[in-house]
């Protein structure tokens, strides 16, 4: 079984226990292995690869320099060439068979997919394991090339919807340093992703890092304001607000027992974390100071952040 590697720069083995074979013969052939390694066992016409390999202007004789591509390929990992080559040889195009070529890409997207329809437990272990094998950015080699941008970005929706799916699974479970661990994967490759942020709140609350829970907020709030001009939405304030004011409702029934929502050091705590949260803010250094001006603040009616952001 030959395998491709895809997660960081492109390598193939062409037998089990073999050097890795990063040489592939050039540019063109390499991105002609990709290509066809991002959907293994897809045939991919002559056509859709010149359009591929030229950005949509191949030159006119581009099928006899397509072949010798090919050719160089095989070469230089040892493949016969024909239909029932790992690299075949279609009525039009070519393909990788799948029975003889696995390809990192391809069991990641294996192992989401079975995640998707497992029961929490054993979707969280697959994801796991899913998300152990990204060991570098996808088509590393190609920064630059149309369809490797297209290809990292679908992906790049593909580990954000699973890590949110394992993160909610982990909170399900009460583990929540899965659950934060998933949560901080899907805002590394989407920093816009809410409901990424709203999970790692949710799990930092739920495992008494409120503080952390609160600044999280800021940095939802950071993100969104830089990127889009806008502030987060309704769920995520409503999830701060009840953070700010006593803990997620998971917390305050993890050990059987409600928290005290009136207890005054875990409010002032709670109090100076946010405004160490909030660049360009004040931050008293003794506690008299600052439990006066909690006492101001929570005496108007608001919260402490909505009075800051109000002031």
């Amino acid at each position: 079984m030959m395998h491709i590697t895809l997660f960081g720069p492109t390598a193939v083995v062409t037998a089990p226990g073999g050097s890795p074979v990063s040489d592939l013969g050039g540019v063109k052939p390499r991105q002609i292995l990709e290509i066809l390694a991002a959907n293994p066992g897809a045939p991919v016409t002559k056509d859709r690869l010149a359009d591929l390999l030229w950005d949509g202007e191949p030159p006119k004789s581009y099928v006899g320099t397509l072949e010798s591509y090919v050719c160089v390929l095989r070469r230089r990992l040892g493949l016969c060439p024909g239909k029932k080559s790992p690299l075949a040889t279609t009525s039009n195009g070519y393909l990788l068979d799948p029975s003889t070529v696995s390809v990192d890409l391809a069991d990641f997207r294996r192992l989401i997919g079975l995640a998707a329809k497992a029961a929490p437990e054993e979707a969280l272990r697959l994801t796991q394991g899913a998300v152990a094998m990204l060991s570098g950015e996808l088509l590393a080699n190609e920064s630059y090339a149309a369809w490797a941008c297209s290809e990292r970005k679908i992906f790049q929706q593909d580990v954000v919807e699973a890590c949110g799916r394992a993160a909610q699974n982990a909170l399900a479970l009460r583990d929540y340093d899965a659950a934060v661990c998933m949560s901080r994967l899907a805002i590394n490759y989407d920093s816009l992703a809410e409901d990424a942020w709203q999970n790692l709140m949710r799990a930092l609350s739920a495992s008494g890092r409120d503080g952390q829970a609160i600044r999280a907020y800021f940095d939802l709030r950071t993100a969104l304001a830089t990127d889009l001009g806008i502030e987060p939405g309704p769920v995520s304030r409503a999830l701060y607000m009840e953070i700010l004011c006593g803990g997620s409702a998971q917390a305050k029934s993890r050990d059987g027992a409600r928290r005290d929502d009136t207890d005054v050091s875990r409010s002032l705590r709670l109090f100076r974390q946010a405004l160490e949260a909030i660049t360009g803010v004040q931050l008293p250094t003794l506690e008299g100071p600052l439990a006066e001006l909690a006492v101001q603040v929570f005496a108007s009616g608001l919260s402490p952040l909505e009075s800051l952001e109000v002031a």
